[in-house]
C-alpha cells in the first residue's frame, strides 16, 4: 500500500486486517437466515449498513496511516475512526445485547497532555471511549460550544470551544511526528488557553482494539449458520412412488431454509405439463423418466443441505448437445428469455414475438428430428419441454456415438 507526499511515495503498513470485514461478510451471505428467518432479519438492514460503513472506513484509515499533515487529513481520519467504532459498537450491542469489555479501558488516552504537563489524574482520567467521544465533539462535530456532561476532566459550568485541531507540535512528550490534539478555549479562567495532546498512534490502537471486535461477530454468525444448519439436516424430503409428491416435498423443504426452487420448479412443469400431440409422447417420455430417475440424487442434496449438487443434479433440464447447429445458442436464449406467458395478442416486433420466431427456426433447423413444435397453438411451457426434450435426446445420441 502506497502513499504519495511531496512527490515521494510512502509505504504504508496496513493496520487494520481488511481480511477480518471480508470474513465477516462470507460470514452473514454463507445462509439466508439473516435476512430471512424471524430471530435474524430485523437486524439484517444494520449489519448490512456496518458492513459497507466498514469497507469504506478500513480501506480510507489503511490509506491514511501516516501522520496527518493538515488539520483536513486528521479530522478525516478521526471522522473515519468514529464511524468504525459506532458500526463495531452498535452491530455488538444489537446482537450480544451489551457493549464490548473494552468500554470502561483507560489505556490508549490517559496520558494526554499539554505540551508536557498531564491532563489527567486518578479522579479525572476518562475512559477510552469517552474520551474518543469527546475528541469528536470537539474536532468537528460540537467545535463552538461543549460543556460538562459529566466528563471527569471538565469543571461544572464549564464550556469549551475549539478554533482548531493540531497535527504538528514541536513540544510535547509525544514528539512532534506523532503528537495530535486540539486547542481548547474555555470559560474557566484558570485554564481559559491550553491545548490537549495525544499520540497519533494511540489512536490508531485504540480503533485496531475496537476493529477486532469483529471477530466476535463473525464466531456468532458461524455458530448461527451451524445451529441452523444441524436443525435443517433434521428434517428430510418425504421420497415417495409418486414423483411429484416427492418434488411437492423438495419444495417444501427449500422454502423452509428460504432457498430457491427456480430448478425443482421446472422439473415439476416439464413431467406435468400436457402435450398437444401424441407423436411427441414417446420421446417426451424419455425425458421424463431421466428426470425421475435423477430425483433420489436431488433428494439426497436437498437432506444434506448440498445446493450446489442440487444443481448439478438437474442440470439435465438444461443439457445441450455439442454439436448444434449455427445461430442454436442464440435462438435457445430467446426462447426461454422471451417466451414467458403467452399473450392474448402478441405486438409486432415485440420480444414475444422474436421469442416465438426462434423458436420456429430451431424446430425447423434441430428439433423437429425428435419432437414436433407448433409456435401457433402450443403454450410456451410445452414448448420449452420439447426443445428440452430435443436437446437432451440429441446429446444422449452424441454421447453414445462417442463412446
Amino acid at each position: 500500500m502506497k502513499k504519495k507526499r511531496n512527490q515521494d511515495t510512502i509505504e504504508i503498513q496496513a493496520f487494520l486486517d481488511e481480511s477480518i470485514v471480508r470474513n465477516f461478510r462470507e460470514a452473514i451471505n454463507s445462509s439466508r437466515i439473516f435476512n430471512n428467518s424471524d430471530k435474524h432479519k430485523h437486524r439484517y438492514n444494520l449489519t448490512c449498513a456496518v458492513m459497507d460503513r466498514l469497507d469504506s472506513a478500513v480501506r480510507y484509515l489503511n490509506l491514511h496511516a501516516l501522520h496527518p499533515q493538515t488539520e483536513e487529513e486528521f479530522i478525516c481520519f478521526l471522522v473515519y475512526s468514529c464511524m468504525l467504532k459506532d458500526a463495531i459498537y452498535k452491530l455488538y450491542e444489537n446482537v450480544f445485547h451489551k457493549l464490548p469489555p473494552l468500554k470502561d479501558e483507560k489505556k490508549y488516552f490517559a496520558n494526554a497532555a499539554h505540551y508536557f504537563d498531564p491532563i489527567f489524574d486518578e479522579n479525572t482520567c476518562p475512559s477510552d471511549d469517552m474520551f474518543l467521544e469527546y475528541l469528536r465533539s470537539v474536532a468537528f462535530a460540537h467545535p463552538f460550544e461543549t460543556g460538562y456532561r459529566n466528563r471527569p476532566f471538565l469543571q461544572k459550568g464549564e464550556t469549551q470551544c475549539f478554533p482548531w485541531v493540531i497535527v504538528r507540535a514541536m513540544f510535547s512528550d509525544f514528539g512532534k511526528n506523532d503528537a495530535v490534539g486540539v486547542r481548547i478555549y474555555s470559560n474557566v479562567k484558570e485554564r481559559d488557553l491550553y491545548d490537549i495532546q495525544i499520540s497519533f498512534n494511540a489512536i490508531k490502537e485504540y480503533i485496531k482494539a475496537r476493529y477486532v471486535c469483529l471477530n466476535e461477530l463473525i464466531e456468532w454468525a458461524k455458530g448461527e449458520v451451524t445451529e441452523q444448519n444441524e436443525q435443517w439436516k433434521e428434517t428430510k424430503v418425504f421420497r415417495s412412488e409418486n414423483p411429484m409428491e416427492t418434488i411437492q416435498s423438495i419444495k417444501d423443504v427449500l422454502h423452509s431454509r428460504f432457498e430457491e426452487t427456480y430448478s425443482i420448479n421446472i422439473a415439476e412443469k416439464y413431467l406435468c405439463c400436457e402435450l398437444t400431440y401424441d407423436s411427441n409422447k414417446e420421446n417426451v417420455l424419455k425425458y421424463r423418466e431421466a428426470i425421475i430417475a435423477i430425483l433420489p440424487r436431488v433428494c439426497d442434496c436437498v437432506d444434506n443441505l448440498d445446493y450446489e449438487g442440487l444443481e448439478n443434479a438437474l442440470n439435465i433440464l438444461h443439457v445441450t448437445p455439442k454439436k448444434m447447429h449455427s445461430h442454436a445458442y442464440y435462438q435457445l436464449e430467446k426462447i426461454f428469455d422471451y417466451l414467458d406467458q403467452r399473450s392474448e395478442h402478441i405486438e409486432p416486433d415485440s420480444n414475444e414475438e422474436w421469442g416465438l420466431i426462434q423458436a420456429y427456426e430451431f424446430s425447423q433447423q434441430f428439433a423437429k428430428k425428435w419432437v414436433e413444435i407448433d409456435i401457433r397453438t402450443m403454450s410456451y411451457d410445452e414448448i420449452h419441454l420439447l426443445v428440452s426434450t430435443a436437446c437432451y435426446l440429441e446429446a444422449k445420441e452424441q454421447a453414445e456415438r462417442r463412446t
